[in-house]
């Protein structure tokens, strides 16, 4: 689990942080569409949030932040890697997970795992898609858990259950930065870190020029 407060991994059950002393509430159960959900200790435990990306930086770099603009975490790109890499960590350096792009792929697709290493979920691009742009989600044991579906020149992405119940937005309408998405979640039947990994897999598709990427010709 994670400290709220600095985002630092503290032992299961702790009642305080021992890195900055904040007390710790009681962590949810796992949800069962993508075998986690964000629990009352995880820096991704609100409802929205800021995908902010910094223009001047080395790697694709993401600062992750609440609607108040608090700093909840990074997301960056690893360098030398086969197929696009990113991690989360907290403000501190603690990992907090990964988003793997697969190479051998015949659409692009991006595995997402928690900080234990452990595979949450897989999104794909759907590939034959005339207007706009159709993604899927799908939990470890490859059950379909979402539908995405986007207006690319509107920066507008809207993530719903296979039976059409919203789960959550993704666009700029509230976000005055350059390069930057807001996030609202309004549904706790998808984990937020799963939809946040999502959107970064998104813009490197979207935004970042596929033809170039290894893989996703």
């Amino acid at each position: 689990m994670f400290c709220p407060s600095c985002g630092q991994t503290v032992p299961e059950n702790s009642q305080f942080c021992a890195s900055c002393g904040a007390r710790l509430g009681v962590a949810q159960a796992p949800a069962a569409a993508t075998g986690q959900t964000a629990s009352s200790s995880s820096p991704f435990s609100g409802t929205e949030f800021i995908i902010e990306q910094k223009i001047v930086a080395m790697r694709d770099t993401f600062a992750i932040k609440d609607r108040s603009g608090n700093l909840l975490a990074y997301v960056k790109k690893k360098i030398v890697s086969v197929g696009p890499n990113f991690w989360f960590e907290s403000p501190n350096g603690a990992r907090l997970g990964e988003v793997k792009g697969k190479v051998i792929a015949v659409r692009p697709t991006f595995e997402i795992y928690d900080t234990q290493g452990q595979l949450l979920a897989v999104v794909k691009k759907k590939i034959m898609k005339l207007l706009g742009s159709e993604w899927w989600l799908e939990n470890s044991s490859g059950q379909e858990v979402a539908r995405i579906k986007g207006n690319i020149t509107e920066h507008d992405f809207a993530i719903q259950s296979p039976t059409g119940t919203p789960l959550a937005q993704i666009n700029k309408k509230w976000v005055s930065v350059r390069d930057s998405y807001g996030v609202e979640i309004m549904s706790s039947d998808l984990d937020s870190y799963v939809i946040l990994a999502y959107a970064i897999a998104m813009d490197h598709v979207e935004y970042k020029g596929t033809s170039k990427r290894i893989g996703f010709g």
